[in-house]
């Protein structure tokens, strides 16, 4: 049996972090912190689709950090 990453319950928008930047989200996942939900969206700027992943807050606090200062890899 194989146990999946994706929590299955509902969530505030208070929680939790909304990111859409592909490599952003790709490396929280490389490093262990796994999304909440993801949903796809409208571009704002160019009206392409995107993807929006969804991450608890309270998850993404080190990997953050590690973004924020081009440590995460």
């Amino acid at each position: 049996m194989i146990k999946t990453n994706l929590k299955p319950r509902d969530y505030s928008i208070h929680e939790v972090v909304r990111i859409v930047n592909p490599k952003q989200y790709l490396l929280y996942i490389k490093n262990g912190v796994y999304p909440i939900d993801m949903y796809t969206s409208i571009d704002g700027d160019t009206n392409n689709i995107i993807l929006a992943v969804v991450f608890l807050k309270e998850e993404t606090t080190d990997v953050y950090k590690k973004w924020c200062n081009h440590e995460l890899t």
